[in-house]
């Protein structure tokens, strides 16, 4: 108990330090993944006065904002894996699988946040990371750096490049759960089911990723077999996975799946890209054919349940003016309300366009890039209907 109690003492202290009080607490980003592991493994090495060696399985790191696996995540994660090979014998990290969870007493999380508000030239990250121990249940450390750079790579991973939503769901609520809580909390009872279906997960991603997209789309399939798996994420995989394999029936029948979950959670944050300053859609033929799926199933959603209202929200980049944003970005939600009405005549009277400009960037970088297309997103919110 007395190692415990000086353990979350340390961690406490070490914690407030951290918290950057000026330009010059921010570290270069190599460095600052480098303090980020010493610390997590100095923490549980303490903690656990290794004899023999342990084994922890790393969750990506996910954006924050969006949910999703970026290629700085995967930077992180090659980081922190060499830093602990080279510093801490006692210890076995690996990414998350299968296979490699069933041996794992511990698993780490971690999440990046992107600080768009500071008026520096460099661009700057809060990173933050926990280490869950899975035999007590608990949190056994967590800590944050906080990191300067000309930019880290914001780009998706193409798992999550071709979804059509970003996803806040229960994968990422998990992880900011654990890298949030006290050290000592107690995690989730379902926090394990979770893990297991993230290991499988993170699988399937990643053979997507390397473009094996039949092997893909088994590993997606199978996931569902599995308990507790009906998730946005899962579809979004399955969705991706079926339209680059031509199975266009299949792609829309998991898009609608990803549709009733959204609706049910609220919200549906949709990747349409537009054209630089205009409200019409980048003329790209498989993102347009996309685009009459998305479209069909939204207003197909909301003409059999009409119960559900809509506010149809545009958002742009940070890039232009502010008022001609709040314009451009009305005029967008008005464009997919026009072109849903051509589906389903009712959405009129049961959706309202907004139009938030700027307001509620996520990336909030410019000029315009891959990097903050979804800044240029709009979004679909449930709202009471009222008579």
């Amino acid at each position: 108990m007395f190692k415990f109690i000086l353990l979350l003492a340390i961690v406490v202290l070490s914690s407030c330090l951290s918290i950057p009080t000026k330009e010059s607490s921010y570290l270069e980003f190599n460095t600052g993944i480098s303090q980020l592991t010493n610390s997590l493994m100095t923490d549980l090495q303490r903690f656990k006065l290794f004899k023999n060696t342990s084994n922890i399985v790393l969750n990506p790191f996910l954006d924050v904002d969006n949910g999703q696996i970026l290629q700085a995540s995967l930077d992180i994660e090659k980081l922190i894996i060499a830093e602990t090979q080279k510093h801490f014998k006692y210890i076995d990290i690996a990414r998350i699988e299968p296979q490699k969870l069933t041996n794992a007493r511990y698993v780490l999380n971690g999440i990046i946040k992107y600080e768009a508000n500071k008026s520096a030239q460099k661009k700057h990250y809060k990173i933050s990371a926990s280490i869950v121990d899975l035999t007590n249940k608990s949190i056994v450390t967590n800590h944050t750096v906080y990191i300067q750079s000309s930019g880290l790579n914001y780009q998706p991973t193409p798992s999550y490049q071709d979804n059509p939503m970003y996803f806040k769901g229960k994968p990422l609520q998990h992880i900011i759960s654990s890298v949030n809580s006290p050290v000592g909390s107690k995690i989730d009872t379902s926090y394990y089911d979770f893990v297991k279906i993230k290991a499988l997960l993170t699988v399937a991603q990643q053979v997507y990723d390397e473009g094996k997209y039949k092997q893909a789309y088994i590993l997606f399939k199978n996931i569902l077999k599995q308990p507790s798996s009906e998730i946005i994420e899962i579809y979004g995989g399955l969705y991706a996975v079926t339209f680059k394999l031509g199975l266009l029936k299949e792609a829309e029948v998991n898009f609608s799946k990803m549709v009733a979950i959204g609706m049910q959670q609220g919200t549906l944050p949709i990747k349409f890209l537009f054209k630089t300053d205009l409200t019409n859609f980048l003329n790209i033929p498989e993102l347009k054919q996309q685009y009459n799926i998305w479209l069909r199933q939204i207003s197909k959603y909301l003409k059999n349940n009409s119960d559900k209202c809509i506010h149809i929200i545009g958002h742009t980049s940070i890039s232009g003016l502010y008022k001609y944003n709040k314009k451009l970005s009305k005029s967008r939600a008005n464009n997919i309300q026009k072109r849903m009405s051509k589906i389903f005549r009712g959405i009129m009277q049961r959706s309202k366009t907004i139009g938030k400009g700027s307001d509620e960037v996520i990336v909030g970088t410019k000029p315009d890039s891959n990097e903050n297309a979804i800044d240029r997103r709009v979004e679909f919110k449930v709202v009471d209907c009222l008579d």
